[in-house]
């Protein structure tokens, strides 16, 4: 027997309901996230220890507070030439050592530079954590730097920019759009630098920026796996404590956008792309803290998913996109929405422009439905345990970028609480105080 729904009203509970039950489902399937345990060392160093003795491996995260919003003017490019020069050796460790060290254990390692952090990380056995704080303390306390060593990772890094260049021509239109969403050096230019910022940077330079930022006041030491509290306690005194702190207070640049943007619509013509694109974006100015968690729901309503209705729209009704890719990011207090995407022809990418225009439209002018705002919300709840619970560098990689965002761990509780009480109209009301389609940026590219 079929029962038909007598208004929207009942629908709306249904789907309340329903979404409830999918949360608690959700909780019950996926395993437990205990709070980490957490200490700070006498110079600084914040450690996070969170203990899952479900496979014999530990994933070790050393986190610094500093990126490319660092680089001195002129000498864009410094901070990512620094997390290479982190394999270059320091007192008791031969240059590329690091990571045959790591690799010889049967262990995996990485490293990664954004805006405002730089990551350090390796996953081993759990019986070689001694070795990775070992490696770890060695270079932050007396890291090799001298005239041959940047010398070898900046002509390394010209030589990948330059390839870059050749192989991903689109990428110059990513770093373009951030100097016209960011307008001020800090915030504005390229993380990789260019190979004549690199060329300018100095010995002299490096050592300032390493003994300034890298320091144990500014870093953050965050593992996952099966490690006991007081045997890390151990290791970390041992390891890291007779390292000195660094200058008590890091200043940050602070910057004052100008509101209007001067080159918000071009057209570019390349004889490297082989196809039309189009690159869009949008920054967001005094985004309050409570706001965060509709940003992310935006996003996940525009772009995640191909039920999302960019995706959905461009690629799979109209067909106008050949590819889409997107989404939000982090610019210490601000936010942006950007989004490329390629297509056959011109008259494709004025397609592509004109509906994206009006998808934005719509979200300022009519209320999303209960069951996109549920499928929304069960993404970001799914993406959001993953990242917490899926596994151990994950988990460790997270917990790290959160504090040294946050300066705290993630409250799980308060953030599914959170997510609960979004409304439609929420939503409604943050596309319509920050969708300003005066501050639209968009980016034609042409092949010549």
């Amino acid at each position: 027997m079929m029962f038909r729904l007598k208004s929207r009203k009942t629908s709306a509970f249904l789907i309340s309901f329903l979404s409830l039950i999918l949360a608690t489902t959700l909780l019950a399937q996926i395993p437990g996230y205990n709070q980490p345990n957490q200490f700070t060392l006498k110079n600084g160093l914040k450690v996070i220890v969170y203990e899952d003795d479900s496979l014999p491996v530990v994933s070790v995260v050393m986190a610094y507070g500093v990126g490319s919003r660092n680089d001195p003017e002129d000498r864009a490019g410094l901070a990512f030439l620094m997390q290479h020069l982190m394999f270059q050796g320091s007192r008791n460790v031969s240059p590329m050592q690091h990571i045959n060290y790591i690799q010889n254990t049967g262990g995996e390692l990485n490293a990664a530079t954004t805006f405002d952090k730089t990551f350090f990380y390796e996953t081993v056995p759990a019986n070689q954590l001694g070795l990775v704080f070992w490696l770890e303390s060695d270079r932050l306390s007396s890291l090799d730097i001298n005239e041959a060593n940047v010398s070898r990772i900046k002509e390394m890094l010209i030589n990948n920019e330059n390839q870059r260049r050749i192989q991903e021509p689109y990428s110059r239109y990513f770093f373009l759009v951030d100097e016209i969403l960011f307008p001020e050096y800090s915030y504005g230019h390229a993380l990789t630098g260019s190979p004549d910022s690199l060329n300018r940077i100095t010995v002299e330079d490096v050592i300032t920026f390493y003994r300034k930022y890298y320091v144990p006041n500014n870093a953050v030491l965050s593992l996952s796996g099966d490690v006991k509290l007081p045997k890390v306690k151990e290791l970390v005194s041992r390891y890291f404590e007779s390292i000195p702190r660094g200058p008590e207070s890091i200043s940050q640049p602070t910057v004052d956008f100008r509101s209007i943007f001067s080159r918000r619509d071009q057209t570019m013509f390349d004889p490297l792309v082989s196809i039309p694109a189009l690159q869009f974006g949008l920054r967001f100015d005094g985004v309050k803290k409570e706001d965060y968690l509709l940003f992310r729901l935006l996003e996940y309503i525009l772009l995640n998913g191909k039920k999302s209705r960019l995706y959905n729209k461009l690629v799979n009704k109209e067909r106008v996109a050949l590819f889409l890719d997107g989404g939000l990011e982090n610019r210490g207090e601000y936010l942006s929405l950007k989004i490329f995407l390629t297509a056959n022809n011109q008259l494709m990418v004025d397609r592509c422009k004109k509906i994206l225009t009006e998808e934005l439209a719509r979200l300022r002018s009519e209320m999303i439905s209960d069951k996109e705002l549920l499928r929304a919300k069960t993404r970001y709840r799914i993406d959001y345990f993953s990242h917490l619970t899926g596994n151990n560098l994950s988990r460790a990689l997270t917990l790290a970028e959160f504090y040294l965002q946050e300066g705290n761990l993630p409250d799980v509780n308060q953030e599914l609480s959170q997510l609960e009480k979004v409304n439609s109209y929420a939503i409604l009301s943050l596309a319509r105080r920050y969708l300003k389609e005066d501050n639209y940026c968009f980016i034609t590219i042409l092949p010549r």
